[in-house]
């Protein structure tokens, strides 16, 4: 009787055993291979969107290096106007009119109608007075920020002054044309009479 040679189960097993181990890491090479490529795609992505976000702004500065160049040649060029420059707008608290500069002006202007009548002279030597201590008040005044009236204040105290000035001469009688007797009130209404009664 001839004994037939027979295998093992345990070399059937280590067999099956050793193939699937095969098949793992076939399993295990492959995954590690395409996530070796997602990284290199992803890498080589991310080079892309870094590259092209210097082109833009390397074109951005040369744009700006242009125009700044322009700027300046245009600016030395004879026969062009210069670019107008632009300052920054400065917001703050709208400025108002000073109370002593407005009182000088008006004051002035009344002084000023008082002594022209010659009969009024003395009451605008007085109210000139007042409008040359208003305007010194309203300079003081509008020295500060945010308040305005230095060209009401300066015009006060100019016509102050002049309405003192010929005041104290038409007192004086120093001038022929003005005095405390003449009435130029009554002479200008007598005037207008005389141009209007023919025409209305």
């Amino acid at each position: 009787m001839v004994r037939m040679p027979s295998f093992s189960r345990h070399s059937t097993a280590t067999d099956s055993t050793t193939t699937d181990q095969e098949r793992v890491d076939e399993r295990r090479t492959a995954d590690t291979t395409a996530m070796n490529v997602r990284t290199q795609e992803d890498e080589r992505a991310a080079r892309e969107r870094a590259a092209a976000v210097d082109r833009r702004a390397e074109a951005d500065r040369a744009a700006a290096d242009r125009a700044e160049t322009e700027r300046i040649s245009r600016r030395r060029e004879p026969g062009l106007a210069p670019e107008p420059v632009t300052e920054p707008e400065v917001r703050g608290p709208r400025p108002r009119a000073s109370l002593m500069a407005t009182l000088a002006l008006i004051s002035g202007v009344a002084g000023a109608l008082f002594v022209l009548t010659g009969v009024l002279a003395g009451y605008g030597i007085v109210l000139a007075a007042l409008a040359v201590l208003f305007a010194v008040g309203g300079f003081s005044a509008t020295s500060r920020r945010h308040v305005a009236g230095k060209s009401d204040a300066m015009i006060g105290l100019l016509l102050g002054i002049g309405a003192i000035v010929v005041g104290i001469l038409v007192l004086t009688d120093s001038l022929s044309w003005l005095t405390t007797a003449s009435d130029k009130v009554g002479d200008l209404r007598t005037w207008l009479d005389n141009q209007t009664v023919d025409r209305f």
